[in-house]
């Protein structure tokens, strides 16, 4: 091998490529069939409540479901990163398409949960390849952003049109099929892997800049603690909504509302990232939206009023839809390969799969005021270690666009 030094990258040589309509679909909707099952999780437990099973075992399968997606997106995350990107994704969403194609028709309880969990490990695998191939695109605050405006759109239009149909099994399990299938027609303009498409001048073997490579497996190790800890805290507050609703006074068609405008009042924090891209940046971002949100869950655990905690529903889920694809813009920069975006929502959804549990727990123990009050205690103490991260991917994705070492964006 030759000692002589690799080259460095100027702008031109930034290994990530711009995104494009082709690349975007892909990723865009790639990321969709992985995560629309959470999405539709009440659609999917009255299914399983109309094959045979009661609230509490139809809530166990979902739960196992999301729980196996996870794990297959957490363990094909170092995969999801290299040469193999595109097929991985193929052949998961083959799997996907197999078992929720099956799950819509088959008649047998014991034979729609197993097609069903077979469909949920197939998707497993766009949540880590999905995730992945964002960080090949440029400027990873508007591409997170922009993902996460597509899906919270596309997810309205399903949610809108499935009970249109009719809650069946085959509409709700057959939607899952065929947005696995269209996904699996587009797998091929996944952007590839950057690595593969670096070349040291000197021996031609693949090689990515890095920016302190230890401070890198730190940030990255950090990322895949914190998102998740504080998903769980912010999922807690959201699947709880109604027990907190009840407590206050609040009516089902009041809370309706608060979640719907919640929806849709987030996707707006979305668009604001989507907008600014990376002149936002994102250490002092998140360091705010963690602060807002810590204080805003605290208030809704000490509210009794209805309305405020209507208001604060919304609040919160804002602070949370901006907070969000800020981590994942995060993850993103850290790595052009995607070694860290990869497995990061498969981590969340494992962390967030406790998240009732968790919350019912500290509810019924101590209250929901101290409920409240933890949850809010959650973000305070993960703001000094996200600010942290946050300015090592800022200076991460400086290196792989301009000469020599940049301070991190603040």
């Amino acid at each position: 091998m030759s000692s002589a030094p690799a080259r460095q990258l100027s702008p031109v040589d930034d290994p990530r490529v711009p995104l494009r309509m082709g690349n975007g679909s892909a990723v865009f909707l790639v990321s969709l069939a992985g995560l629309m099952m959470a999405n539709l999780a009440p659609l999917i437990m009255s299914v399983f409540e109309q094959v045979g099973f009661d609230v509490v075992a139809s809530g166990n399968i979902l739960t196992w479901g999301l729980f196996a997606s996870a794990v297959i997106g957490l363990a094909t995350s170092r995969a999801a990163a290299g040469s193999h990107r595109r097929s991985l994704a193929a052949v998961g969403l083959i799997v996907a398409v197999v078992g929720f194609g099956a799950a819509a028709i088959v008649t047998h309880s014991g034979w729609v949960v197993a097609t069903f969990i077979l469909g949920a490990i197939g998707v497993g695998t766009a949540i880590s390849t999905s995730g992945a191939a964002i960080a090949a695109l440029r400027n990873p605050n508007r591409v997170s952003a922009t993902s996460g405006v597509v899906n919270r759109l596309l997810v309205m239009v399903v949610l809108a049109v499935i009970p249109m149909l009719g809650l069946a099994q085959a509409n709700v399990f057959g939607a899952l099929a065929l947005l696995s299938l269209i996904a699996l027609a587009v797998t091929i303009w996944l952007p590839n892997t950057p690595e593969l498409a670096i070349v040291d001048v000197a021996d031609e073997s693949p090689t990515v800049p890095t920016n302190a490579p230890r401070r890198v497996l730190f940030a990255g190790i950090g990322v895949l603690i914190v998102f998740p800890l504080w998903g769980t805290s912010e999922d807690a507050v959201w699947t709880l909504a109604p027990t907190l609703g009840n407590a206050a006074g609040l009516s089902e068609q009041g809370l309706g509302f608060a979640l719907s405008a919640a929806a849709g009042v987030g996707a707006g924090a979305m668009v604001i990232v989507t907008l600014s891209g990376r002149r936002i940046g994102r250490a002092v971002p998140l360091a705010i939206a963690l602060l807002l949100g810590g204080a805003t869950k605290i208030w809704i655990g000490l509210t009794g009023d209805p309305q405020t905690l209507a208001v604060l529903i919304v609040v919160v889920n804002t602070i949370y839809a901006f907070a969000f694809v800020l981590f994942i813009a995060t993850a993103a920069g850290l790595d052009a390969r995607g070694r860290w975006s990869g497995p990061l929502i498969g981590a969340y959804i494992v962390g967030s799969s406790f998240a009732p549990i968790i919350g019912a727990w500290v509810i019924d123990g101590a209250g929901i005021p101290a409920f409240g009050v933890s949850m809010g205690i959650v973000s305070f103490i993960l703001i000094i270690p996200t600010v942290l991260i946050a300015r090592v991917s800022t200076g991460v994705e400086e290196t792989l666009t301009h000469l020599g070492e940049v301070e991190p964006t603040r």
